[in-house]
């Protein structure tokens, strides 16, 4: 039997992804990529905002149309589902079964009835990889306490939910002797870890423990500024592999929006958490961050506060979208709504000044060494990943031009030659 998957959304859907394919490992089943060979096809949908729905409208539409064909069951999950599956049961009556978080703990009584083949004696609980062999997502939580006004994680995915230490542990030496490079620690909110399960924020705890496996790199991502206590900082300094890579959220930097998103922080709070954070790390550190543009009620005067913050805090990496209205939310009833055209020109003045601070920043890289990861290569150069630019596409590229020959997930040591706005040059000095 031919199994198809479709995986859509972040690197947290991305490892349930993997638990549910590892249902299929066996040799009744063959995973095939190409959906007009498969017999079962699963997408795993994301929820959060309106384009993310609509790739997964789209995507559902596209699969159901191999059912004129050989598909014979088509299985629809994830957030999408989880916000929307009663209205979903009525509009794609294609789909053989829609499947909700509380259905994973009987997804294999599930799939065993939708479709026709016995899963009781599968094992699930060591997940098949979906990323390269090099690096690997340690999904450390689930869910959020925060209640931001925007977001509707919280209605998707419920109340924060630590995974155990020691289940922990045993995923990520299990991932440590397959040879995994990079560890990239995830969750909707790391630093928050540990606070359910030992009544304290045990990240610190977990990082030192993880410290002491023989990964090339461990990065966080996905981290509260307000949550980052001194020990956590102290423990990533002192570490022997996990990098000075600060992912946070900030979302604005003005105090009124901040508190009509119900972000617990004020930007002047936020200065000081990355004074000390450069104070600590002395330049050896990457500070990446979002903006959200548009939300209601955001003046010229809020959004103009917000840009001198981006220019004061010249941002390693910084990603800006436009507000979305999601029902359910707080500000989905909220008056002053901002026009769409304000919103995108907002996001793209934004960008533009990220642009002049990312090409003065990466030119200030030219003659730094560094040690780099291989992953991926063309006709003429490689491309290649180091402490500074994670694996979810957003941190800009380096291109390697040598003529040595190094396979995917080879170390090596390089130097920057050439910087652009977002994308970097370099030479290797081995």
């Amino acid at each position: 039997m031919n199994v198809g998957f479709v995986s859509l959304g972040c690197s947290k859907n991305l490892v349930d992804s993997e638990y549910i394919i590892a249902l299929f490992k066996d040799e009744r089943f063959k995973i095939e990529k190409d959906p007009s060979k498969c017999d079962v096809i699963i997408i795993n949908t994301c929820g959060f905002i309106l384009s993310a729905k609509q790739e997964a409208i789209d995507t559902i539409l596209e699969m159901a149309e191999y059912k004129k064909d050989r598909l014979k069951k088509l299985i629809v999950t994830g957030c999408f589902v989880e916000r929307y599956k009663e209205e979903l049961i009525k509009e794609f009556p294609e789909v053989d079964a829609f499947l909700k978080f509380d259905d994973y703990e009987k997804m294999k009584e599930i799939f065993t009835s939708v479709i026709g083949v016995d899963f009781l004696s599968c094992d699930n609980t060591t997940r098949t990889l979906l990323t390269p062999s090099y690096f690997a997502y340690l999904k450390i939580s689930e869910g959020c306490n925060h209640r931001c006004a925007y977001c509707a994680i919280p209605n998707i995915r419920g109340r924060f939910k630590s995974v155990s230490m020691e289940e922990l542990l045993i995923e990520a030496k299990r991932l440590a002797d397959m040879g995994i490079k990079e560890l990239n620690v995830i969750g909707q909110d790391t630093a928050f870890y540990g606070i359910d399960l030992y009544h304290h924020f045990a990240l610190s705890e977990l990082l030192e423990k993880l410290d002491e496996l023989p990964f090339t790199w461990i990065r966080l991502l996905y981290l509260y500024p307000d949550e980052m206590d001194d020990k956590l900082l102290k423990v990533i300094k002192n570490s022997k592999h996990i990098l000075p890579y600060f992912d946070m959220p900030v979302q604005y930097g003005s105090d009124k929006i901040l508190k009509a998103m119900r972000r617990p922080t004020t930007a002047a709070y936020l200065k000081e958490r990355f004074d000390m954070i450069h104070t600590i790390f002395n330049g050896e550190e990457i500070l990446r961050t979002t903006f959200m543009v548009g939300f209601p009620g955001e003046e010229e005067e809020d959004f103009n506060e917000t840009l001198a913050f981006i220019k004061q805090e010249r941002f390693d990496s910084l990603g800006a979208f436009t507000y979305s209205r999601e029902e359910g939310t707080v500000a989905y009833k909220m008056k002053n709504q901002i026009k769409k055209d304000i919103k995108e020109k907002r996001k793209d003045e934004i960008m533009s000044l990220q642009a002049d601070i990312s090409y003065q920043l990466n030119k200030e890289l030219i003659g730094k060494r560094y040690r780099g990861l291989i992953i991926g290569k063309d006709k003429y150069e490689y491309l290649v990943r180091t402490s500074f630019n994670s694996p979810d596409d957003i941190d800009g590229n380096i291109y390697l031009k040598t003529d040595k020959k190094y396979k995917v997930g080879d170390i090596v040591n390089i130097e920057i030659t050439h910087a652009f706005v977002y994308d970097l040059f370099a030479k290797d000095i081995d």
